[in-house]
């Protein structure tokens, strides 16, 4: 039986090929959790090619040590991607502050409802 990690793959690939968020705070949550999907790869990695070692395979052991290699710098992607929540929040801090905290009657201050009026 072939590895459905490819298959799977792909269906990320789709997947994020039809990415249409409603708003900012939805990429935000997104974006927030890139260190759990950028660790499922490394375990998956890490579990493949673990079962390929324990296994009956004549597998030679600088591929092995290549795939360690890999599955660390994807671990250290997934431990920099931490970084995303907390600059998303300070970078955005006034906008997600609106969306929290909206001020009475917000939506009168919606660019939409003031298109015509704007730079006048």
């Amino acid at each position: 039986m072939q590895a459905r990690i490819i298959e799977a793959s792909r269906e990320m690939v789709g997947s994020s090929m039809m990415y249409n968020p409603d708003g900012m705070m939805q990429i935000g949550h997104d974006f927030a959790q890139m260190p759990e999907f950028i660790g499922n790869l490394a375990t998956a990695l890490q579990y493949m090619t673990r079962q390929v070692q324990e296994g009956d395979t004549p597998m030679d052991a600088a591929i092995v040590d290549m795939v360690k290699s890999l599955h660390a710098g994807i671990l250290k992607a997934a431990h920099q991607a931490e970084d995303l929540k907390p600059m998303f929040e300070a970078h955005h801090a006034d906008d997600i502050k609106r969306i929290r905290e909206p001020r009475r009657n917000e939506h009168y201050w919606d660019v939409a409802n003031n298109r015509d009026y704007l730079g006048r």
